[in-house]
Parts: structure tokens; sequence; C-alpha cells
């Protein structure tokens, strides 16, 4: 149950949704703020290979 809440909360942040600051201040150092922390700036592991703003995921145009 855990984990479903916090990929929901990831999925939330991945669709570009911001959370207020009081939310945020609210939620700091949780598991939850962690996860939406990580779908709002689009990191994800695929395939072992962990992607996101320092490594991101190559274009087709790059191939």
């Amino acid at each position: 149950m855990r984990d479903f809440l916090s990929h929901q909360v990831y999925l939330w942040g991945y669709c570009g949704h911001a959370a207020p600051r009081w939310a945020r201040r609210a939620f700091a150092k949780t598991e939850a703020h962690r996860a939406w922390f990580l779908g709002f700036h689009g990191f994800f592991e695929q395939d072992g290979a962990s992607y996101g703003l320092a490594r991101p995921y190559p274009s087709i145009r790059e191939g």
C-alpha cells in the first residue's frame, strides 16, 4: 500500500502538478515529498539506468 501511494504521488508530480509551499514544508523530509520531487523533476529508472536532470534520456536525434 505504501508503494502504491508513493507511486501515485510520483505520478502527480510527473504530470507537472506543483505543490504549494505550505504543503512542501509540511511534508519536507518525508517519503511523499521525495516521491513528488522526483516525479516533478522527471527522474525515472529504465533497464537499470537512472535518468534525470544530470543524465537526460537520449532523444531519437542523438542516436
